[in-house]
């Protein structure tokens, strides 16, 4: 899975590395309701705390709560991703 590149528009929270920071544009897919609920609403930042081997589930930082989502999950959330400090 390619890495999300500084400097794009928008990208799969899948695609961000580990400790980088966006702002989420939008939800899609299926789970869109459940994951509007979790708070991953337009403009909510997110950062991505850590990311499980062989294509695993992502631990990520949003509202000041952790929690774990799949990837396809992840996937469906666009963010725009911080520039890196």
């Amino acid at each position: 899975m390619p890495a999300c590149v500084v400097g794009v528009q928008e990208c799969g929270l899948d695609s961000l590395g580990q400790g980088r920071s966006a702002k989420v544009v939008s939800v899609t897919g299926p789970n869109r309701c459940r994951l509007l609920e979790m708070g991953f609403t337009r403009g909510a930042e997110v950062r991505v705390c850590r990311l499980a081997a062989f294509g695993g589930p992502l631990e990520v930082l949003v509202r000041s709560y952790r929690l774990s989502l799949r990837r396809d999950e992840a996937e469906a959330i666009r963010v725009c991703p911080e520039p890196e400090s």
